[in-house]
């Protein structure tokens, strides 16, 4: 007798790569912005909340956003006509005993972030289930399907896209060098919905 087990609504968490290096300048310009920053909660920002509009780094905002029209495309999946663009975007900079604290953003359709400097064996993004059980068990090996949060290890020139309702954070680096990251929103514009379902509007 074969057991099936279904994955049933999963949110979707999108890996991919920045298939080149940063250049030159788009590193130096980076850098200066570390010389610009706040203490967050947790970890240091950028004061710069539109760090892509920066002209050294138009073809970063390219490329990222080329990654951002395949996750519509292999995911959203729809045949309204709109175009998904790159909102704020902002630099992480986090560094031994710091974290990111647990989030979601609002006033975004999918967020990203793309690591700048990252280490595979320490450095990793950490989701959460927002919706509680009703009984809560014992755990005695945990899956997609019981756990309450799930992390992923993440490296140089990952991106990652997600929904941005999805609670996500960092849990306190405990390793050197500093972690730097690139957040950015992505919203929609053009025409969505159904005007014959009472549910069309255009942005």
């Amino acid at each position: 007798m074969s057991i099936i087990i279904h994955q049933l609504f999963p949110q979707p968490v999108y890996f991919s790569q920045l298939e080149r290096k940063l250049t030159k300048e788009e590193l130096n310009t980076i850098n200066i912005y570390k010389e610009k920053t706040y203490k967050n909660e947790g970890n240091i920002t950028s004061y710069d909340n539109y760090v892509l509009e920066n002209k050294t780094l138009k073809n970063l905002k390219k490329d990222l956003n080329k990654k951002v029209l395949d996750y519509f495309d292999k995911i959203i999946c729809t045949n309204n006509p709109i175009t998904p663009y790159i909102t704020q975007s902002w630099l992480n900079y986090t560094g031994n005993n710091q974290f990111h604290h647990q989030h979601s953003h609002n006033n975004a359709y999918i967020s990203g972030v793309f690591y700048i400097m990252a280490n595979h064996e320490v450095d990793k993004i950490k989701f959460y289930k927002t919706n509680t059980p009703q009984i809560e068990l014992s755990t005695t090996q945990y899956n997609t399907f019981n756990s309450s949060s799930w992390f992923f290890p993440v490296k140089t020139g990952d991106v990652v896209l997600f929904p941005s309702t999805l609670m996500h954070g960092v849990d306190k680096k405990k390793e050197t060098p500093t972690r730097i990251s690139l957040a950015f929103n992505i919203f929609i514009k053009g025409k969505i919905g159904n005007k014959y379902n009472l549910t069309e509007l255009i942005l």
